[in-house]
């Protein structure tokens, strides 16, 4: 979830939280491009922190007395203790946001922040695994993004790869690219948040399914496969459309759950259609979303 240094915690205000407040320190930063910022923040003192999977921390920065919220995107075993004893940690997919103050403050020079301590909160009810469904009976379970809203089906995925599972996953992930020369480099130079590490867990089969992104920016027509980081990429250049997610939840929805997560335009559409007798007719409850303002 995206946050506005004014609009979180008031937007939020009927989500559920957490009652407590844990310190934790960024212990590292990279940048997998121009406008996103990867924070591991690492807990101390051997603790944790526990969450599900697709759920936000509402983040309090030095000097900013309201919280900024941002999505966490590794999987909670990832927040307790290692076995050789390395601390645990939450990570955040920043994005470059000036009018953002708790976004701003994270995007300062490394060296300002590296290392800072910070106070998070857990946060929200978009999660997995569903609410009200046996997954075992699970055929399908279809995860769509657009954007950065990505960021909670990243948590999502990482826990799924983490045991066996039955069912098959689709990922339908709509993402905007710069134009570049050639079908392959629009996916291998465009520098996709987190593609590298979601088609590695196709590539070792840790997720059976399929792979499928959407690419707008002034690339033109045209649509494809590569063999990127173990699997088979798909992609199409245009507009993910209802009609795609529809084709992924295939003709007994009773066996499928959809996760959505993008701007409001494209989850109010997509929930629409799946759940509307008109449409897909699904039953609410398999129909998750999360909006990113």
């Amino acid at each position: 979830m995206k946050s506005e240094s004014t609009g979180h915690l008031e937007r939020t205000a009927n989500q559920p939280r957490a009652p407590t407040l844990h310190k934790v320190r960024i212990r590292s930063i990279q940048e997998p491009n121009d406008n996103i910022r990867i924070l591991q923040l690492e807990i101390p003192d051997h603790g944790t922190i526990g969450f599900l999977p697709g759920q936000w921390l509402d983040v309090y920065v030095p000097g900013v007395p309201k919280a900024g919220g941002f999505t966490i995107t590794s999987p909670p075993s990832k927040a307790k203790p290692s076995s050789e004893g390395s601390p645990g940690y939450l990570e955040l997919a920043i994005q470059k946001s000036p009018d953002n103050a708790p976004a701003a403050w994270l995007w300062q020079p490394r060296e300002r922040v590296l290392g800072s301590e910070l106070e998070v909160r857990v946060g929200g009810s978009f999660v997995w695994p569903p609410s009200g469904v046996a997954v075992h009976t699970l055929r399908t379970a279809v995860f769509v993004a657009g954007g950065v809203g990505i960021n909670p089906l990243m948590s999502m995925l990482s826990a799924i790869a983490e045991r066996p599972c039955s069912f098959e996953v689709d990922l339908l992930y709509s993402v905007r690219v710069k134009p570049v020369d050639g079908a392959s480099s629009d996916i291998a130079t465009a520098k996709i948040l987190f593609l590298e590490r979601i088609a590695g867990l196709f590539g070792e089969g840790k997720i059976r399914g399929t792979l499928k992104l959407f690419l707008t920016g002034g690339l033109g027509d045209g649509k494809g496969t590569i063999f990127y980081n173990g699997t088979h990429v798909h992609f199409e250049k245009r507009r993910l459309t209802i009609d795609d997610v529809a084709h992924a939840v295939g003709p007994d929805q009773r066996l499928s759950v959809v996760y959505v997560c993008g701007v409001p335009t494209m989850t109010d559409e997509v929930v629409e259609r799946l759940t509307s007798p008109d449409g897909l007719d699904m039953e609410p409850h398999r129909v998750l979303c999360e909006k990113w303002w």
